[in-house]
């Protein structure tokens, strides 16, 4: 939900200070998620530019 959950005396809950990790918006990305986009993205980089195939030479006659 964005913010950390208090409880006041009697019991009720309320709406407690923000998160740190998504700063009170409510999205935040997981850590198995960022792990997953920090290799691709890297990965990626990596292969960039596609190797270009292969010619065969021309046949002579």
């Amino acid at each position: 939900m964005g913010h950390k959950l208090k409880t006041d005396r009697k019991g009720r809950l309320k709406r407690g200070k923000p998160c740190r990790r998504c700063k009170g918006h409510g999205k935040r990305i997981r850590v198995g998620r960022w792990l997953y986009n920090r290799f691709a993205r890297i990965y990626r980089a990596g292969t960039d530019t596609p190797t270009p195939a292969p010619t065969r030479p021309a046949p002579k006659g």
